[in-house]
C-alpha cells in the first residue's frame, strides 16, 4: 500500500478533496456504493492501492485488508483500460474480487476518462498533460484500429471458410459424381479387358 507518509498519496488526497475535483464527479455518482472500499492490485508492483468512496469522493486509504472489491490487473492492462475508455479487450482481463456492483461503477468512473484528464493536469501540470493525453489518445485510436481490423480480418475469414466448406448437397453431388465415374471406369475396363 502507498503509505500516508509519501507525498504524492496527500497530494493527490488534496486534489480528490479540492472543489474542482468533486465538481468533476457528477452529483450523487457514488451514492450507491457510499462507503466501500476499492482495492487496486497491480500485479506488477510492489504495493496496492486502496481508495475510500465517501461522501462522493475519493480517498486513497492505508488500509489494504479490508475492502468491499479487489480489482487484480497489470498496470498495463488497467492502464490500457482507461486509454481505450472501458474497452471490453481490456475490461476481461481485469479480474475482481467482491461487490460486482460496486467494481461496476468504480470501473465506469476510472473508463470515464474526463475525471481521470482532471487529475493527471492536477499532478502534471498543463503542458504535459496535453502531450500526454495527446500521446495516449494516438494509442488509443491505433488500439482500437488494430483490434478493428483484426476483429474484420477474422469476419472476412470465416466468412471465406464457410463459403469453402461444401454443403450437403454438394457433398452428395461428389459422391454421386465419383460413383459414375467409377461406373464408366468399370465400364472402359471391361471394354479394354476383353479385347
Amino acid at each position: 500500500m502507498l503509505k500516508n507518509e509519501l507525498s504524492i498519496t496527500r497530494y493527490i488526497n488534496k486534489l480528490f478533496k479540492s472543489e474542482v475535483f468533486k465538481k468533476s464527479i457528477p452529483e450523487n455518482f457514488f451514492n450507491n456504493i457510499d462507503g466501500k472500499i476499492v482495492k487496486i492490485n497491480l500485479k506488477d508492483l510492489p504495493f496496492n492501492i486502496s481508495i475510500k468512496i465517501e461522501d462522493n469522493t475519493l480517498t486513497l486509504i492505508d488500509n489494504e485488508d479490508k475492502f468491499d472489491v479487489e480489482l487484480i490487473a497489470s498496470m498495463v492492462v488497467l492502464g490500457m483500460f482507461v486509454i481505450t475508455r472501458g474497452s471490453e479487450q481490456f475490461s476481461s482481463k481485469i479480474s475482481i474480487n467482491g461487490d460486482i456492483d460496486t467494481a461496476n461503477k468504480f470501473n465506469q468512473f476510472i473508463s470515464s476518462s474526463t475525471k481521470l484528464r482532471e487529475l493527471a493536469t492536477h499532478i502534471l501540470g498543463d503542458n504535459l498533460s496535453v502531450t500526454l493525453e495527446e500521446k495516449l489518445d494516438n494509442a488509443a485510436s491505433s488500439f482500437q484500429n488494430i483490434f478493428q481490423d483484426a476483429a474484420s480480418d477474422i469476419v472476412d475469414l470465416l466468412v471465406d471458410d464457410i463459403n469453402v466448406i461444401p454443403t450437403k448437397n454438394d457433398i452428395n453431388k461428389f459422391l454421386d459424381d465419383v460413383d459414375d465415374l467409377k461406373s464408366r471406369t468399370d465400364k472402359l475396363y471391361q471394354e479394354y479387358k476383353n479385347v
